[in-house]
């Protein structure tokens, strides 16, 4: 469990500089499929709980021994609104900040890092750090793509593949479909992520953990 340190990510996406469209006998390979730890008391959108998911695609060529491809522009979509869509290159393993309050205490990290009309500000730094629950670490997401408005939910960007042909990502969970009851019988769908290079395209899902 991820417990963000600043209000919600801005990303900018369009055309990726230097990409190239895939040739036809190109291909693509996604990482797989996702299962996650979820319970509906943080199930809320825009709650400021969620996991984050790192993953990565690779792109090939079918017909030169299935030789990666570099430079091949990607899509990638999400299949819900409560899932969102993050550059690996907005993320960064970092050392344990000096925060002036408990990482785990989100009454205390929302007072500290936002201003008095509840709007993000990244002083102090430590604001713009998330820190994983699990494993005791922090990541620091460049402050480029940290939001002033919760409003903002990026489900789409364009990448490239780098020389090994393959396309590193983030993915930020922050809600699930329900289905049923909303409280705690609460049972989750799954989501739908798609990948394509116009020539080819392919898709994995999220899902929750059994009798989550």
């Amino acid at each position: 469990m991820f417990s963000p340190l600043f209000s919600l990510l801005t990303l900018g996406f369009g055309c990726v500089q230097g990409a190239i469209p895939a040739p036809a006998t190109a291909r693509i390979k996604v990482y797989g499929d996702y299962t996650v730890g979820w319970h509906s008391s943080y199930n809320a959108q825009d709650d400021q709980l969620g996991i984050v998911l790192q993953g990565y695609l690779m792109v090939y060529d079918t017909e030169e021994n299935n030789m990666p491809l570099e430079s091949i522009e990607v899509e990638m979509r999400s299949g819900y609104p409560g899932v969102y869509l993050i550059p690996a290159e907005a993320v960064k393993l970092v050392g344990y900040p000096e925060a002036s309050v408990d990482p785990t205490d989100q009454a205390a990290i929302r007072d500290a890092c936002t201003d008095e009309n509840g709007n993000f500000k990244s002083d102090p730094e430590w604001c713009a750090w998330y820190w994983d629950t699990d494993s005791q670490q922090f990541y620091e997401i460049s402050g480029q793509y940290v939001a002033t408005s919760a409003n903002y939910h990026p489900n789409y960007f364009v990448g490239r593949t780098d020389g090994r042909g393959l396309l590193d990502y983030y993915i930020y969970v922050d809600a699930m479909p329900v289905y049923g009851n909303s409280g705690a019988d609460a049972r989750f769908g799954s989501v739908t992520m798609e990948t394509s290079i116009g020539v080819d395209s392919a898709t994995f899902e999220i899902r929750t953990a059994e009798g989550e």
